[in-house]
């Protein structure tokens, strides 16, 4: 091998090294939240669980398909003198595997992101079928590109100087495209967290707000996109070859797209069950008012009610029937599957 060969070669194998060494440590974090997520829909009866349980899965296996096919293509990079077959046997169709399973990836982060932007703005039409259809435009915009790679099998010269450029300036334009959905629906999602706790009569604490809008807007993915979108500008960006930084972060940022649908199915089903349980005190709070039991104590703070039979009915009317009321889910919650906001 010339000098030149060896030089390109260490460079894929320095490149691919690194994107193995962060999808590694992202999939640490991912994984853990992927556990938790399932506990935290495990053994729950209602549809709103089970489907995001079921999306849970789905994304975790297809996050597990990208990590084999990154993977592979590091182990095959390791090898300095590639046989002719190299390419079509293992490069051709670990690139695809790679590619389809980001867009799909992309997917189900941009679908989850807008389905709560739907139920955040009172499910209207506009909110749900708006930002769907640029979701599922974008997603096929993108697969037409990685399809595009398997043309390599018939023209590959085309495909060489000409095909391959465009497919990745596709993929260029696939992230501006989703950094933008994003930017506007994460926006708007926490503008209007913002704005419901200012104008909740419920006491809400600050922290708790920020932690909310953070998690519900799918600030994780925001954050990924953001980094993709600077490295994609770097002086050796631009995604134009396949091994560059834009290239690393091209490869990794599907995890981003995992670790922000799992706290939004941890989030969204644990707020389900504290309301759930909400419910039932009131319930017995409704019953033990009636038989001459009455709550003692409203922690406004925890924002947990103590039973006794020395309370104050004013003070059960203003502190516990009433704030209790506003962070319990109305009747109709399996029309609202998802909802998270408290009731004024």
């Amino acid at each position: 091998m010339d000098s030149t060969a060896v030089e390109t070669a260490w460079h894929i194998l320095e490149i691919t090294g690194i994107v193995q060494a962060v999808l590694c440590a992202l999939w640490g974090i991912y994984f853990s939240l992927f556990i938790l997520a399932l506990w935290a829909t495990h053994g729950k009866p209602d549809v709103s669980s089970k489907r995001l349980r079921i999306v849970t899965i789905v994304l975790f296996c297809n996050l597990c398909a990208h990590l084999i096919a990154r993977s592979l293509q590091f182990a095959r990079s390791r090898i300095l003198e590639p046989n002719e077959n190299e390419f079509f046997k293992w490069g051709i169709p670990l690139i695809v595997i790679g590619n389809v399973t980001t867009t799909f990836a992309g997917l189900c982060s941009d679908g989850l992101l807008a389905w709560r932007f739907y139920i955040l703005f009172g499910r209207k039409k506009w909110a749900l079928y708006i930002p769907g259809t640029f979701v599922i435009i974008n997603a096929l915009l993108c697969w037409s590109a990685d399809a595009q790679h398997l043309a390599a099998y018939h023209h590959y010269e085309f495909y060489e100087n000409t095909l391959l450029e465009v497919t990745l300036q596709i993929t260029v334009a696939w992230g501006w495209l989703m950094f933008v959905i994003n930017t506007l629906l994460t926006g708007a999602i926490v503008g209007k967290i913002f704005i419901t706790a200012r104008t909740s009569r419920a006491p809400v604490r600050r922290y708790e707000t920020v932690i909310k809008a953070c998690i519900e807007s799918a600030m994780v993915t925001w954050v990924g996109l953001l980094l993709y979108e600077i490295c994609s500008l770097a002086p050796n960006g631009h995604v134009v070859t396949n091994y560059d930084v834009g290239y690393v972060m091209a490869s990794v940022i599907p995890v981003f797209f995992g670790i922000s649908q799992c706290l939004i199915v941890m989030r969204v089903a644990l707020t389900n069950e504290m309301s759930k349980n909400l419910g039932k005190a009131v319930d017995a709070n409704t019953y033990n008012s009636s038989v001459g039991s009455r709550p003692s104590a409203y922690t406004a703070d925890s924002k947990t009610v103590t039973f006794g039979t020395d309370s104050d009915p004013e003070a059960v009317k203003a502190y516990g029937y009433g704030i209790a009321a506003n962070y319990v889910v109305s009747d109709n919650s399996e029309s609202h599957p998802l909802s998270i906001m408290p009731h004024a």
